[in-house]
């Protein structure tokens, strides 16, 4: 026989010695423990994921156990990590129990329960016509009731019934109701040695998620000034899991992962606060807030921390404010091509802060009186929000296609190759109108056809330009009405 090659009998008796070892395990894996790991902190990022950390301190015995960690989701994308100090894992996985638990609730009876439910109480009815009866509630029909008086029973339709007065009533009752409930819980095997064991668990999970509500109050009416912008984190648990006591934490963006789950549209809504809000109107003022969160940055990722700690049950959303602070704002009216034509009054806030903004719904209220919301985009530091609150019908912006030529093909040698250029000449005339009655600063924010060379030729007012987009600034007085026009041309190219 060859060095290295393992003769029939030795791979029998291998086998058999693993097969011995594997009935061991089995046998001792029967040993189950239920034990409580808590969730201690909560990272949630803005694509409807959340980091959770649990962990614990507990005495074990020593040997194969099976381990159960109740009220724990099952974790994405593989990312799971258990720890144990003096255990050795070799299996884990999750699953869902069922149990049948009671319940008792309270509930008000109506009228006809309460009725049904007197049956042998004294009771007293007054009728329409003036009429006093008393006696034993004996029968409750669906029009009539029966009182038992001292000359039998004398049944009364309940039409004719005033009011009535029954001694000794009862308006509530408690049902017992059964029902089963899911539990989703964490199995896990290890080698374990006797003594205290710290087990700390992390995991990545879906269904948790926060937004950000910004409201800008301010009293200034002028075309700049200063106002206060208050944040609120909307959080909302939809994990399927408690969480009681925690440390949370908010991050402004999200971590790449393999497998992302679909982010849902947001919904235009404006979560409105009633009760400050009724008060900010009345003081014309930002309603007062207490801070609750402390920033930091780390890595790529601004990260907002609660100063407390937080219970959020599954299912539950709950309200904190980040911050409160001045910041200066330029009101403006916009027009641009992709919003059709349509000019909006919009609101610039610059965010002179030490943190960027995250995406969210932004309210503008101007002395106490809700002027608009829209969604505003990240917004970096030293950045400015775009936040447009109503429509302006009497800023009047039309735009025109005065020409426009499409030139034959030719060829063209780059790099050493031929491609074939096709150039199409674009002559455009935007007219502008001021119909208010007072000046206004208007920003024009038109894009020209997209193509592989894109050059402007002229305009009779210079724009700025970001990629194929034009923008002009202008300030128009009252009344005032001005004309751009401005041609360019756009080349594509084809190779063979």
């Amino acid at each position: 026989m060859k060095m290295g090659m393992m003769s029939k009998s030795g791979l029998a008796a291998m086998v058999l010695i693993f097969v011995l070892l594997h009935d061991v395990m089995a046998a001792e894996s029967a040993r189950s423990t239920e034990i409580k790991v808590p969730v201690d902190s909560v990272t949630i990022y803005g694509n409807d994921m959340a980091f959770v950390k649990r962990g614990t301190a507990v005495d074990l015995d020593k040997g194969i156990l099976e381990i159960r960690v109740l009220n724990l989701t099952k974790p994405i994308l593989d990312s799971l990590f258990i720890y144990d100090s003096k255990g050795s894992l070799f299996d884990w996985y999750h699953h869902v129990k069922t149990e049948r638990v009671r319940e008792y609730v309270e509930k008000t009876l109506s009228f006809d329960e309460i009725l049904k439910n007197s049956v042998g109480s004294e009771i007293e009815v007054n009728t329409y016509s003036n009429r006093s009866l008393q006696g034993e509630l004996t029968w409750v029909g669906a029009g009539r009731i029966g009182i038992l008086g001292d000359d039998g029973v004398l049944f009364i339709n309940r039409r004719d019934i005033r009011d009535i007065f029954i001694y000794g009533a009862e308006t509530r009752e408690t049902k017992e109701i059964n029902k089963t409930i899911s539990i989703p819980e964490l199995v896990f095997k290890e080698r374990s040695e006797k003594g205290r064991h710290d087990i700390k668990i992390s995991y990545l999970t879906w269904g948790a998620n926060w937004k950000v509500d910004y409201k800008f109050y301010t009293d200034s009416d002028e075309k700049t000034g200063k106002g206060t912008l208050q944040a609120w984190s909307i959080i909302s648990n939809q994990v399927g899991e408690d969480w009681d006591d925690v440390r949370m934490k908010l991050v402004v963006g999200y971590p790449l992962v393999l497998y992302p789950r679909a982010i849902p549209t947001p919904i235009r809504r404006d979560y409105v606060y009633k009760a400050m809000a009724m008060e900010a109107e009345a003081a014309l003022a930002a309603p007062t807030v207490e801070e609750r969160f402390v920033s930091e940055s780390i890595g790529e990722y601004c990260v907002y921390e609660l100063m407390d700690r937080v219970t959020l049950k599954k299912g539950e959303t709950r309200y904190f404010p980040i911050f409160s602070k001045e910041v200066e704002f330029r009101k403006r009216y916009l027009w641009d091509t992709s919003n059709g034509e349509v000019t909006y009054k919009i609101y610039e806030i610059e965010n002179t802060l030490e943190n960027p903004w995250a995406e969210g719904i932004f309210s503008v209220y101007v002395k106490g009186n809700f002027q608009g919301q829209d969604r505003i985009r990240y917004t970096a530091k030293k950045d400015r929000a775009e936040v447009k609150t109503t429509k302006a019908p009497d800023v009047v912006v039309k735009k025109t296609i005065l020409e426009t030529e499409t030139f034959p093909e030719y060829a063209e040698t780059y790099r050493g190759k031929t491609r074939y250029a096709r150039t199409t000449y674009y002559k455009v005339n935007l007219t502008v109108e001021n119909h208010r009655d007072e000046g206004i600063d208007l920003r024009i924010r038109d894009h020209m056809t997209s193509g592989h060379r894109v050059e402007l030729k002229s305009s009779t007012i210079t724009p700025r330009r970001i990629l194929n987009t034009l923008i002009w600034d202008i300030t128009m007085p009252k009344g005032d009405k001005k004309t751009i026009i401005y041609d360019y041309e756009v080349t594509n190219w084809r190779y063979l």
